[in-house]
């Protein structure tokens, strides 16, 4: 079967060299159509984008936007020496104006200026904005001063309990001003059946960068020594996330080919040598790309590794070929020669390697979280456009370009076959120690990785002095944290929120939420209908302090609130809907790791269903709830994808290598590699997260690809010959070259995510990489060593081990 398939590919090779330029031309065709989507492609670094549209967390939050807007603030911090002060007032007064005035898609902007006044005169209902009047006096500021401390809804909102440190809270649309049709002048005046409103678009990455550049560009024109300014909350986030993928994926890609460019230079000192597997690779990375955009996904955090990836696997089946190739042609065989013969020998190779890693890839697409399960389908496909043009391309392009005199082999060139025949003689002659040693160091990364732990902490990604981690940071220490967890309460009836038993039971809740604490977790600030209910029937009793409380009176409730509807405020609209039917409640917590809000949540829900009762209907949302369920979803989707990875792999190794033990066996210098990494994360402290949980199936994808190429030829040789050291030695002398170079190109492009500015894509980096580099040296040194166990030391004839010999030497 094996034969067939490698005279298939001969076949395949020579059809190539009479139809090269056919080749070139449909798969110029093809790319070409892929690269005109590219214009398309859009950038989401969303929290919700974690999260597949369909997933009941990310229903609830996207329902709770259209009824309640974007719940993402844009959070400004100003720290000034005196909050209550005239000049700084006046400087507060001039940035709030300018943020304001130049900020799109603005719904609103709060702070000291406007903050709400509640107040009563005589009969009336009196609500104005704190700094209506402005002060002009010192006395006249004592009194604004009086009234802000006063007030409740300030502190941990507005300012401080310190008074050095104050907010500008941002709100803007939730809609995206893509995809909306123009008003109907005629609309809601239209007889029969009213027509199913049209999906609307929330907003899009680059609209929130727009509105978060532009809070960046006025802020920056008001920062000052006096009036220092930071820029927090969940929309700055991801800009920043944004703007640094944007920046990762050019710069990581420029890396990428020069590092790659160096190395191929290194290897062949041809030109052809270097630009065939480049352009391979770029053609697979454009023709991905266009690929995402056709199916409508959008670039998000997780895939930024995906351009660099896809140029570092294009390269590795480019070697292969390539090495086999000019050791052909160099052995005085034809170009067409040349090429079959290297399809027949590294054809099945390259194909299996491929289907391993796209494998391993796409055991990611069942994955809960939405990126994840992007990039299980389109790295595969990425992976098998990399595979076509390695297989139709690049030997079409082998039979048209020019290519120099054949030449002997370099001296470099032949030390490295020398060295990697040695220690694979090394390795069989020292089996069993080699083995033994092999086990203690997995033995020894198992208890590392037995002190793992789970993480989720998106700030912590970021550098310490990164002013989006220092303002949040300041956030969680002095104003009670920038994360939001929301509270949909639904009575079940019209005007259902005008019970005072109803509003005792939520301000129950209010006070039960602001005593509960789970390790960092904590209640920093409430709002919601009752604290406003409060506030007016403060001021309706002429403005005592003893009246800040609930009335106990049905038709006065509903009074007094209709009486706050007319006074000329909206801010009921973001409390209540329409029919005082379902209310909000928001709970302001600290931006920790995202591994301690489920148990929060847990118990803030049992509280609440034990406050509320089961005639009041109760939903948790927010994007605490949204970074709750993606960790959650982290540590599901990446046990089954190992799992996944695990069945669909090993399967293919025992159908190409044709022997179920050597099969099995096979796997141990892959297992190997993968252990040894979470062990040094264990060892070192380092924790598991979205990203750190991919390594083992993009490396077990990846480090496959070694031991199939050594496997695949190690029975080639052992079926000519018989002879276990001797196929060992062949085997290393004709492909070992280019599994060396192939591990440091993939190694390599994992490694340039040193030069990363988020912290996750650092470790991802060098901890992929790091586990390439291991399996590389598991196949150069345990894999002679377990087949020289297990097939015993046949020898070959004496004439064919002289005849050997002497290519070697």
């Amino acid at each position: 079967m094996r034969d067939r398939i490698e005279r298939g590919f001969e076949a395949w090779g020579r059809l190539l060299h009479r139809r090269a330029w056919w080749a070139i031309g449909i798969s110029a065709l093809a790319v070409g159509s892929l690269a005109l989507q590219l214009p398309d492609l859009e950038v989401d670094t969303s929290t919700e984008s974690f999260l597949e549209h369909d997933d009941q967390v990310r229903l609830v939050y996207d329902a709770f936007r259209e009824q309640f807007g974007r719940e993402e603030l844009i959070i400004v911090v100003v720290q000034p020496p005196e909050i209550f002060d005239l000049g700084f007032l006046e400087k507060l007064r001039a940035f709030h104006a300018d943020l304001e005035r130049e900020v799109p898609k603005l719904q609103d902007v709060t702070s000291l200026v406007n903050a709400r006044n509640t107040r009563g005169e005589a009969d009336e209902l009196i609500v104005e904005d704190l700094l209506e009047d402005w002060p002009e006096t010192p006395e006249e500021l004592a009194l604004i001063r009086e009234r802000a401390l006063s007030n409740p809804l300030y502190r941990d909102q507005l300012f401080d309990r310190q008074e050095r440190l104050t907010t500008i809270l941002i709100e803007t649309d939730a809609y995206s001003s893509l995809d909306q049709a123009p008003a109907d002048a005629l609309g809601g005046f239209e007889e029969g059946e009213a027509a199913a409103p049209a999906a609307r678009r929330f907003l899009t990455g680059e609209e929130n960068s727009a509105i978060v550049e532009a809070v960046f560009a006025v802020a920056e024109r008001h920062d000052a020594p006096e009036f220092p300014i930071l820029v927090a909350g969940s929309p700055a986030m991801a800009h920043y996330f944004q703007q640094s993928m944007l920046r990762n994926m050019a710069l990581f890609g420029a890396l990428s080919l020069l590092v790659i460019g160096l190395l191929l230079a290194v290897l062949f000192r041809r030109v052809v040598g270097v630009v065939l597997p480049l352009l391979v690779s770029v053609l697979s990375v454009v023709a991905t790309l266009g690929f995402m955009s056709a199916l409508g996904f959008s670039i998000m955090i997780p895939q930024q590794i995906l351009p660099s990836f896809l140029l570092a696997v294009g390269v590795g089946g480019s070697v292969h070929i390539l090495v086999i190739f000019f050791q052909r042609l160099e052995s005085g065989a034809d170009r067409e020669q040349a090429i079959a013969l290297t399809l027949g020998h590294s054809g099945l190779p390259v194909l299996m390697c491929s289907a391993t890693t796209a494998g391993g890839l796409a055991s990611f697409v069942t994955a809960e979280l939405a990126p994840i399960a992007q990039l299980g389908l389109t790295a595969p496909v990425g992976v098998g456009f990399s595979l076509l043009l390695t297989l139709v391309l690049a030997p079409a392009l082998l039979a048209v370009c020019p290519l120099r005199p054949k030449r002997s082999e370099g001296t470099a060139g032949l030390r490295a076959r020398r060295a990697l025949v040695r220690c694979g003689d090394f390795a069989r002659a020292h089996a069993r120690p080699v083995v033994l040693v092999s086990a203690g160091i997995m033995a020894l990364s198992g208890l590392g990785a037995a002190q793992l732990r789970f993480a989720h902490n998106p700030l912590e990604w970021f550098p310490a002095d990164n002013p989006f981690r220092v303002s949040a940071e300041l956030l969680n220490a002095r104003m009670g944290g920038s994360m939001f967890l929301e509270v949909l309460i639904d009575s079940g009836q019209e005007n259902g929120l005008h019970q005072p038993d109803l509003l005792n039971r939520i301000d129950e809740l209010r006070l039960r939420a602001s005593s509960l604490q789970r390790g960092d977790m904590r209640v920093g600030k409430s709002v919601s209908i009752v604290d406003l209910l409060k506030e007016i029937h403060q001021a309706l009793n002429e403005n005592r302090r003893e009246f800040h409380a609930i009335p106990q009176d049905r038709p006065l409730v509903a009074q007094e609130l209709l009486l706050f509807e007319n006074s000329g405020s909206d801010d009921l609209e973001n409390l209540v809907d329409s029919q005082f039917r379902r209310a909000r409640f928001t709970l302001k917590m600290p931006f920790v790791d995202a591994v301690q809000y489920p148990p929060f949540m847990q118990t803030f829900e049992a509280e609440a269903e034990r406050i509320l009762g089961g005639a009041v209907r109760f939903e948790v949302t927010g994007l605490m709830a949204i970074m709750g369920r993606t960790f959650t979803a982290v540590i599901h989707s990446m046990a089954r994808s190992y799992v996944l990875a695990l069945l669909v792999i090993v399967p293919m190794m025992v159908l190409l290598i044709g022997n179920l033990r050597l099969g099995l066996l096979s796997m141990l210098p892959n297992l190997m590699p993968i252990l040894m990494a979470l062990g040094v994360m264990g060892w070192m402290g380092l924790p598991l997260d979205a990203f750190t949980l991919m390594i083992g199936s993009i490396a077990l994808g990846l480090a496959v690809d070694d031991t199939i190429h050594f496997m695949h030829n190690f029975r080639r040789y052992l079926d000519r010959t018989g002879d276990v050291a001797m196929a060992v030695r062949e085997t290393f002398s004709t492909t070992g070259q280019a599994m060396l170079f192939t591990s440091l190109v993939l190694a390599s492009g994992f490694f340039i995510y040193a030069f990363a500015d988020l912290a996750n894509l650092v470790r991802f980096g060098w901890l992929t990489g790091f586990t390439i580099v291991v399996a590389f040296l598991a196949d150069l040194l345990l894999s002679p060593a377990l087949v020289t166990l297990a097939m015993g030391r046949r020898r070959a004839a004496a004439p064919e081990r002289a005849r050997f010999g002497e290519e070697i030497s």
